[in-house]
């Protein structure tokens, strides 16, 4: 099974190497979904191909920003890989509807789960826990100090921040900003950690 952390990092990253892009652009919706069925994991980077840019732009035609695709669009092609594998549904199932109804549900839940979670406040933080947090920021490399601020100083979205770090798209900028995030967190954790003790 595909995992969802290094699809999202090779998403757009195609190394599907062009003359096998060109055999699967005439692929029908039975040979898509039976490459699925067969657990041939090519078949995402090929949808990815075919269907990130009409789903960015569904997306925006439905009030999401262009900042939440990557993540929205991973999320679902994921799914539906995952939903078509276990169900093994009929190769004769339409794809593309299939596809931009799991994406209309996903949104849906996004919204509703941000609904839900609006009015929740934010965890409280001791000076103490943010001279800890400060500090850690500070003995990260500089990159990873470079794209957090990028991201959540200056308010960037995941496109900008392609194109300042010379990314190839978003979805590498957002993996990229979460492996700084979660870089920071485990510094931080055990920054801590060690003070409580």
């Amino acid at each position: 099974m595909v995992s969802p952390l290094i699809f999202e990092f090779q998403i757009v990253e195609n190394n599907l190497p062009l003359q096998e892009f060109r055999k699967m652009a005439s692929y029908s919706n039975e040979e898509i979904i039976q490459s699925i069925l067969n657990g041939q994991e090519d078949v995402l980077f090929y949808l990815n191909k075919k269907y990130f840019e009409s789903a960015r732009r569904w997306l925006r035609r439905k009030g999401a920003a262009d900042s939440q695709t990557p993540q929205l669009f991973s999320q679902v092609l994921i799914r539906v890989y995952r939903e078509i594998q276990r169900s093994k549904i009929s190769p004769n199932i339409p794809f593309e509807p299939y596809f931009f109804n799991a994406l209309k549900e996903q949104l849906k839940e996004e919204k509703r789960f941000r609904k839900e979670n609006r009015n929740i406040p934010g965890p409280v933080y001791s000076d103490q826990q943010r001279n800890i947090a400060a500090e850690c920021f500070g003995i990260m490399d500089e990159d990873h100090r470079k794209l957090l601020a990028a991201r959540f100083a200056e308010k960037l979205s995941y496109e900008q921040i392609a194109v300042r770090f010379d990314f190839s798209n978003p979805v590498i900028a957002q993996f990229e900003v979460n492996k700084a995030l979660n870089q920071l967190e485990g510094i931080t954790r055990a920054r801590l950690n060690i003070s409580a003790n």
